[in-house]
């Protein structure tokens, strides 16, 4: 009897590192709570938005839509609609002579998205940190701008539609 409860264990003790811990899901249509969010003087005008993530491990496909008190936003050098693959390779285009250079990768159970865009006037950094809170309720997308004028650190709340 002894034996059978060590031999049980000693299963449960070593459980964690034989199961294969499943990765979050991002799919869905998120809508910016604003109220929630902590954002720069420089993304301040931003007032309402709606995420869309489709996310079929290792493809992650994203497309927003933000508004402002004088309408929807334009999002210059770096892309509001991508696909990426989670594996983090670097993927890079060139685009009316701006180059980018992007990846996705796994951190933890949060998905890493970095950009290096290559401007005339100089390189623009940015990274968005997505990980779900609440018990998937909530899409918190932690974003760091770096480059040129454009330095910004950003939290942006979303709420599972």
């Amino acid at each position: 009897m002894i034996q059978k409860w060590i031999v049980i264990g000693i299963l449960l003790g070593l459980s964690p590192f034989g199961v294969a811990q499943e990765k979050p899901n991002f799919s869905g249509e998120w809508i910016l709570n604003r109220q929630a969010s902590t954002v720069s003087v420089l993304a301040n005008a931003v007032q309402s938005g709606v995420v869309r993530i489709e996310h079929r491990d290792p493809t992650f496909r994203y497309k927003a839509a933000f508004v402002s008190d004088s309408g929807p936003l334009q999002y210059g050098p770096w892309p509001y609609e991508y696909e990426l693959r989670s594996d983090g390779r670097e993927v890079g285009f060139i685009q009316q002579g701006t180059t980018t250079v992007s990846s996705l990768r796994w951190q933890g159970e949060a998905l890493v998205a970095t950009w290096r865009i290559q401007r005339v006037d100089g390189e623009l950094r940015v990274s968005s940190r997505y990980e779900l809170i609440d018990t998937g309720r909530r899409l918190r997308a932690v974003e760091q701008v770096r480059g040129g004028l454009q330095d910004q650190d950003n939290i942006w709340m979303f709420d599972r539609r």
